[in-house]
């Protein structure tokens, strides 16, 4: 038998409210000229200053791989640095620049005001609900 996603499959709601949500990032943070991930990944790079690039694959959940070819698109932007690590010289440690401390503080409003418009949609006790379901989800995945 063939299965059919639609609008009843739970899958198909993730997978399109994902989609939604992706989009409507991207398009604000276009004007910046940079990407959903690679906002994300300054974004933890913000909040562990001096990370390595084994930090921010395990982080993401992505290959080193990938996240050489974004952290080598951010450096080419100036947006972050990497410094030989003192205990390592083979590591590199990862710096946001002026420049991305800048940027970083303009999109984060932006993020926060994209939050707040989808928190506005919800009642108090139906955010509440959300989170909880949202949170037992990602507990038992």
């Amino acid at each position: 038998m063939e299965y059919v996603f639609d609008e009843s499959d739970l899958f198909y709601q993730f997978m399109k409210i994902s989609h939604k949500l992706r989009k409507m990032i991207q398009n604000k943070l276009k004007c910046f000229d940079i990407s959903f991930e690679q906002w994300h990944m300054l974004y933890f790079i913000y909040q562990n200053e001096g990370c390595n690039q084994k930090m921010l694959s395990k982080a993401s959940k992505r290959d080193t791989g990938a996240i050489t070819r974004s952290l080598n698109t951010l450096e080419n932007k100036n947006l972050i640095e990497r410094k030989s690590s003192f205990q390592d010289k083979r590591e590199f440690l990862i710096y946001l620049t002026d420049k991305s401390l800048n940027l970083f503080k303009e999109t984060s409003k932006l993020m926060l005001q994209n939050s707040q418009e989808i928190k506005n949609i919800f009642t108090k006790n139906e955010l509440e609900m959300l989170f909880y379901l949202l949170d037992k989800l990602d507990s038992n995945l």
